[in-house]
């Protein structure tokens, strides 16, 4: 009787932790995912998911469940959080998710227009969504980073040629990965994360030599004066003063 008694107290240990793990999945709002296993009496562990296991094999994260764990260990972690986004399901463009009450909203692109608290990104298919920012809002250069840069392009886009990793502002022509809802139908960023490409240095322009004075045309030259030959001139003698001594 006691044996049965210390299985059914496991057996119900066991459906507790796991329905408080799927709580946490389904209703954690920005709560990590949480990852449970148990057998034989083993303690009950919790992981930030930077990826799941299946049989042994690798498999993307969920765009919830990726955007949850990463912004919830944001600032513990920004290395892990960026590695949780690396191994995000593919997605090239702009998509929109709804999560219990919110409508989560990101985009991967280029920068075509920047001002002061908003800015237009075009997507490889085209797509425009103009973003705006909040107090809030994050920015990462994550141009010196090979983890960032994987969390940017989620392996979708070619950045090519070096990046800028100094700059601290969004441009025209960044690439860019954002992260954040749709409130009272406009765009807010929470998160972005953004790669400057390294300008080219302007050329330098070499003076050219100064340009040779030319005869303009139409001027005639004054010929030289030459003494006609047999003539002899004769100096003429200088003037005689006369006067009258008072």
């Amino acid at each position: 009787m006691i044996g049965r008694n210390k299985r059914g107290v496991r057996r119900a240990s066991m459906r507790v932790r796991l329905a408080v793990a799927a709580a946490l999945l389904v209703g954690g709002g920005a709560a990590g995912v949480v990852a449970v296993a148990a057998s034989h009496g083993s303690a009950t562990t919790a992981q930030s998911a930077g990826f799941t296991t299946t049989m042994g094999s690798h498999q993307k994260l969920s765009e919830t469940k990726a955007l949850s764990s990463a912004m919830n260990g944001w600032n513990q972690s920004p290395g892990r959080s960026l590695s949780t986004l690396a191994e995000m399901t593919p997605m090239r463009s702009f998509n929109m998710t709804p999560f219990h009450t919110h409508m989560l909203a990101l985009q991967r692109g280029t920068v075509l227009a920047a001002g002061r608290n908003e800015f237009v990104i075009k997507s490889t298919n085209r797509t425009l969504e103009l973003w705006h920012v909040s107090h809030g809002t994050t920015f990462l250069n994550v141009g010196g980073s090979m983890t960032g840069m994987a969390a940017m392009t989620g392996g979708t886009m070619a950045a090519g040629g070096q990046m800028d990793a100094k700059v601290k502002s969004v441009t025209k022509g960044d690439l860019v990965f954002i992260f954040g809802e749709r409130v009272h139908g406009q765009l807010v960023a929470q998160l972005v994360l953004f790669a400057a490409p390294m300008k080219a240095p302007a050329p330098v322009v070499t003076p050219s030599a100064t340009p040779s004075m030319t005869t303009s045309p139409g001027m005639v030259a004054a010929p030289n004066m030459t003494a006609t030959p047999g003539t002899m001139v004769t100096p003429t003698a200088p003037a005689t003063i006369t006067g009258t001594h008072s």
